[in-house]
């Protein structure tokens, strides 16, 4: 195992703790205002990227020689150029989202993980509160939602460790006592849903310490064989249960016009299905499909958007392949986040499982992994470093961090 490259004396240890806490908060702050003005963020974080390689040269090598998995959906992606209908888009996609892997374990690798919530959370923080005197600052209501659902779930863990900073905990108060109200008023009604099943089911975990590890391994199957159950009960019981509940939450049986994405995105896997379009070369100006859909939605602009479901979103892209590799990626991540909060339910593994949930139940019906300067895609891959370290107990915690002594 190749832990992060930290001098041992006292003085150069706090002085690479104190870089990388600088750089992590900045490239965070960064990625949380990316989608307001992209070109400022994107370099701010290239930037934070490059200076963290320059300080710390042996932590890019232990990032990329630690573990192929959060590398294999970049590999493919560059692949892809050999088929792609847009190379160039394609081969310009794939550095870009290797780098964003890259950031993500170097600084998991640098950081205790409070002092990654705790960034995350100011940097979560910071573009709400822009987005109150900017409006429009994240262009939708569903980014807008996932912003608070994601600030809302690293207040409530800074607030309970307490081995953060008190001030830190004063601002996570702060945060939990105002972020309920606007994720509420956002009227995001997929943020809010997810967002409170993820903060529930973590504090649930947490609550669980007192028992055996086995035990809650017992309950959380239990849980999921009585929400199952319950479920199949109440459609078998209820007429039109599904599209009531769409009405109770204001959408209606299209979910919006998804169902027209998931028609079309479909018949495209169909049509390439093993190797797709090619990475990111769908939604490109001149594509005559991507028009009408940017049309039929109203995005004047013609740039962004996808279909709405991050499996048919990769399956366009990269086919039934593709479709395998980030099942695969994401099943690996999430059940190791899983492992090791049931195995000690501190408030860092609750947050990260809470985080890996919350973006579980939003991968139908919204894209948020596998993506370029994405803040939710490097939490994601940062949680499965955290949570492989955290399996080779606190002796590996300890070398992985020196700087934190």
């Amino acid at each position: 195992m190749i832990s992060a490259t930290i001098d041992s004396s006292p003085h150069e240890a706090s002085w690479g703790h104190n870089a990388t806490w600088l750089l992590w908060l900045g490239c965070a702050v960064s990625l949380a205002f990316i989608q307001s003005v992209p070109t400022i963020p994107a370099i701010i974080f290239l930037g934070t990227v490059l200076a963290h390689c320059a300080l710390f040269p042996r932590r890019v090598v232990a990032a990329i020689t630690w573990n192929f998995v959060p590398w294999a959906m970049v590999v493919f992606g560059a692949l892809s150029v050999l088929w792609s209908l847009e190379p160039m888009v394609s081969a310009r996609a794939a550095p870009q989202i290797g780098i964003t892997v890259l950031a993500a374990i170097m600084f998991a690798q640098g950081l205790p993980a409070r002092t990654f919530i705790a960034g995350l959370m100011y940097a979560q923080l910071s573009s709400i509160v822009a987005s109150l005197f900017i409006p429009g600052i994240f262009g939708a209501k569903n980014s807008l939602g996932l912003q608070l659902a994601m600030a809302m779930l690293s207040s409530v863990w800074v607030l309970l460790d307490r081995n953060q900073p008190k001030y830190a905990r004063a601002i996570a108060l702060a945060a939990l006592l105002s972020a309920p109200y606007m994720l509420l008023s956002a009227r995001s009604e997929g943020a809010l849903l997810t967002g409170f099943m993820a903060v529930g089911g973590s504090i649930a975990v947490f609550l669980s310490r007192g028992l055996q590890a086995q035990a809650r391994v017992v309950l959380l199957w239990l849980g999921i064989v009585a929400a199952l159950v319950t479920l199949g009960i109440a459609f078998l019981s209820i007429d039109h249960l599904f599209d009531t509940f769409l009405s109770s939450i204001g959408k209606d049986s299209s979910l919006t016009g998804r169902t027209v994405l998931w028609s079309r995105a479909a018949g495209i896997i169909s049509d390439y299905p093993w190797g797709g379009v090619g990475l990111q070369a769908f939604w490109v100006a001149g594509n005559p499909e991507a028009i009408r859909f940017w049309e039929m939605f109203f995005i004047h602009g013609h740039a962004g958007f996808h279909f709405h479901d991050l499996w048919l979103e990769v399956g366009v892209q990269l086919g039934l392949i593709g479709i395998f590799i980030a099942a695969m990626t994401v099943i690996i991540v999430v059940f190791n986040v899983w492992r090791w909060a049931l195995r000690d339910p501190g408030p860092e593994s609750c947050y990260f499982v809470g985080f890996v949930t919350l973006i579980l139940l939003r991968t139908i019906g919204e894209v948020e992994l596998f993506n370029q300067f994405n803040l939710t895609s490097l939490i994601f891959i940062s949680a499965y470093y955290y949570a492989d370290r955290a399996r080779s107990g606190p002796l590996a915690q300890a070398e992985s961090f020196p700087q934190a002594r």
